[in-house]
C-alpha cells in the first residue's frame, strides 16, 4: 500500500510538471519529426564524415570468353548484312579483342586511387557472396550480370548501345555503406558518360562520311583514354530483404535513436526525487510514518519504470502512425520495451540513490548534462554507429540506449529472439546491477536522515 501511495504521488508531480513533460515526450516527438524528414534517404549528415572502406563481394555471372565470342560473332552478322564489308568487321572484331572491360570495371576502377581508399572488393560467387552479407562479412554484393562483357564491348566499339544492370545488394544492418557504393558508382558512370558519347560521335561521323574504314583497326588506341568509361549502367540499390528483411530509413532510424535516447532522461528525472523529497521535508516524513528506505526506493524504481514505458509508448505510436515506421514483431518490440524501461528504472534508482548520499545535485547534474550526451553519442542516437570510428563502434556496448536501439532496429528489419536476446539479458543484468547498488548506498550509515527517524522514535518513547 505504501509502494503505491508513492508511486501515485510521484506519477502526479512529473505528469504536472509542464517541464518534465516537454523533456521526455515533447522533445523527443519534434525531433523525431525534424530528423525523419531533414535527413530523408540518407543518415550521412556531412560530406566530411569519417567513413572507413567498405567491404563488399563481387559477383560475376558472366562468361568471359563466350561474351567475346558471341560479340565477334555479333559484329559479322549485324555489319556484313548492313552492307559495311569484311575488312571493317575485322578492324572492329581486332579492337573488341583489345579492349577488356573486366579490366575497365576492376583495375580502373574499383582499383584506382581514388575508389580503393573507400571500397574493399573480393570476387565470390553469387552462393557464397550471399552467405557472406547473411554473416555481415561484406556489407554490399555487387552482381555483374550475364553477358556483361558483350554488352559493354558493343557500348565501347560500336556505335550501339546495350542496357546494363548491375545490381547492388546491400545489407539493411549496413545500410549507410549500401549508400556509400551506390554513391560512389553513379558518381564514376555519371562522370564518364560524356567521354562515351564522344566516341559514338566519332564513330558514326566517320560512318556517315564513308571516312577509311581502315582507321577502325586503331579504335583500340582511342579506348587508351575511354577505358574508364560506362554508359547506360543502371546503378541500383536494390530494396530487397537479406533473408526476408527490410532496409531501414530515416524515419525508422530516429524514431528509434530518440526513444532510447530520452527514456534516459527518464532516469535523470528519478534521478532528483529522493533528494528533492527531502528537501521537502517529504521524505523525512514517510520515514517518521514507518515507510522504510527501501519503500521508497521501490517506489522510485517502479515510477522510473513507468515514466520510461509511457515515454516509448507514446512515440511508439506517435512515429507509426504520423511517420509510417513499421516496428515489426509487436511482442519483441514489448519485450524490448520492458526490458529497457526496466535497466533505465535501475539507472535512475542508482542515479537517485547516489544524490540522496552526495547531498546535492551534482550527481544528477553530471548525469544529465554530460553523462546521457555521452551515452547518447556512443549509444547511435545522434547518428548511426557504422559512420563512426572503429574505437567509438567499440565503446557502443556501454551504453544502455546503445543495446535497445539495437535490439529495436534488428526487430525492425526482421530479425528474431534469438538475435537480439543478448542485448535483453544485458539489459537486465544491468538494471539489476544499478538496482543493488542503490540498495547498497541506501544501506550505509547517514543516508537519507535517518538519525532524525531515531529522533523521532526516541521522542515518543
Amino acid at each position: 500500500m505504501k509502494i503505491r501511495n508513492i508511486i501515485i504521488k510521484d506519477l502526479k508531480i512529473i505528469l504536472s510538471d509542464k517541464k518534465a513533460l516537454a523533456i521526455i515526450i515533447i522533445m523527443p516527438i519534434v525531433l523525431m519529426t525534424i530528423l525523419s524528414f531533414a535527413l530523408k534517404g540518407t543518415f550521412l549528415t556531412s560530406d566530411d564524415m569519417f567513413v572507413e572502406s567498405v567491404d563488399i563481394a563481387v559477383v560475376k555471372k558472366y562468361d568471359a570468353d563466350k561474351d567475346s565470342q558471341i560479340f565477334a560473332e555479333s559484329l559479322k552478322n549485324s555489319f556484313i548484312a548492313d552492307g559495311m564489308g569484311e575488312e571493317t568487321v575485322k578492324n572492329l572484331i581486332s579492337s573488341g579483342e583489345e579492349v577488356d572491360p573486366e579490366e575497365i570495371f576492376f583495375e580502373d576502377f574499383l582499383e584506382s586511387e581514388e575508389v580503393s581508399k573507400i571500397i574493399s572488393y573480393r570476387i565470390e560467387d553469387e552462393n557464397k557472396a550471399t552467405e557472406l552479407l547473411n554473416k555481415e562479412e561484406v556489407s554490399a554484393v555487387v552482381i555483374l550480370p550475364e553477358k556483361f562483357i558483350y554488352d559493354m564491348k558493343i557500348n565501347l566499339i560500336t556505335p550501339f548501345r546495350n542496357n546494363i544492370d548491375i545490381n547492388i545488394l546491400a545489407h539493411p544492418d549496413r545500410n549507410i555503406d549500401g549508400l556509400i557504393v551506390k554513391s560512389v558508382m553513379e558518381a564514376y558512370s555519371n562522370a564518364m558518360s560524356s567521354t562515351i558519347i564522344g566516341k559514338n560521335v566519332l564513330i558514326e561521323t566517320a560512318l556517315k562520311y564513308d571516312v577509311d574504314t581502315s582507321k577502325f583497326v586503331n579504335m583500340s588506341d582511342s579506348m587508351d583514354y575511354m577505358s574508364k568509361v560506362m554508359e547506360n549502367i543502371n546503378i541500383n540499390i536494390e530494396n530487397v530483404s537479406v533473408e526476408g528483411r527490410k532496409n531501414i530509413n530515416s524515419a525508422d532510424y530516429y524514431a528509434v535513436a530518440m526513444i532510447t535516447m530520452f527514456i534516459l532522461f527518464a532516469a535523470g528525472q528519478g534521478g532528483r526525487m529522493l533528494l528533492e523529497e527531502k528537501d521537502n521535508q517529504t521524505y523525512q516524513r514517510m520515514i517518521t510514518a514507518g515507510t522504510s528506505r527501501f519503500e521508497l526506493l521501490s517506489g522510485k524504481f517502479i515510477t522510473i519504470f513507468l515514466i520510461a514505458i509511457f515515454q516509448i509508448a507514446a512515440m511508439i505510436i506517435f512515429s507509426h502512425i504520423a511517420l509510417k515506421v513499421q516496428w515489426g514483431n509487436l511482442s519483441l518490440i514489448i519485450l524490448i520495451s520492458l526490458t529497457a524501461s526496466f535497466s533505465i528504472a535501475g539507472l535512475g534508482s542508482f542515479v537517485g540513490a547516489a544524490t540522496l548520499r552526495a547531498g546535492n545535485y551534482k550527481m544528477a547534474n553530471i548525469f544529465e548534462n554530460a553523462i546521457i550526451q555521452v551515452m547518447a553519442l556512443f549509444g547511435g542516437s545522434f547518428f548511426p554507429i557504422d559512420v563512426m570510428p572503429e574505437f567509438m563502434q567499440k565503446l557502443s556496448f556501454l551504453s544502455l540506449n546503445g543495446m535497445a536501439l539495437k535490439s529495436y532496429l534488428k526487430v525492425m528489419v526482421g530479425y528474431g529472439l534469438e538475435e537480439i536476446i543478448n542485448y535483453i539479458a544485458l539489459m537486465a543484468v544491468l538494471g539489476v546491477l544499478f538496482l543493488v547498488l542503490a540498495v547498497v548506498i541506501l544501506k550505509r550509515k547517514g543516508v537519507g536522515d535517518d538519525a532524525e527517524y531515531n529522533k523521532v522514535k526516541a521522542v515518543e518513547a
